[in-house]
């Protein structure tokens, strides 16, 4: 809603960008679990060298880490979605 002009004034769209700003980032152990769950491995250390301890950028849908693929070697953007 916060990018919709047509449904909202000026001031209602610069308090939900503010909202969707300011949102602290989720604890990364339910981060990187979820992460698990959804690839189906034990830890992410399976799928990533390298994971960063803390996200990278946190918004109101979710956090990213920046993590190397073990395989490959590939700088890759994990987005892991809010829970709530």
């Amino acid at each position: 809603l916060s990018i919709r002009p047509d449904i909202l004034s000026p001031r209602a769209m610069v308090e939900l960008q503010q909202l969707c700003d300011k949102v602290p980032s989720f604890p990364s152990d339910l981060a990187f679990a979820t992460i698990c769950d959804e690839l189906g491995i034990a830890s992410v250390s399976e799928a990533f060298s390298e994971i960063t301890p803390e996200p990278v950028a946190a918004a109101s849908l979710g956090q990213v880490y920046r993590a190397t693929l073990r395989e490959s070697g590939d700088i890759v953007a994990v987005k892991v979605q809010r829970l709530e």
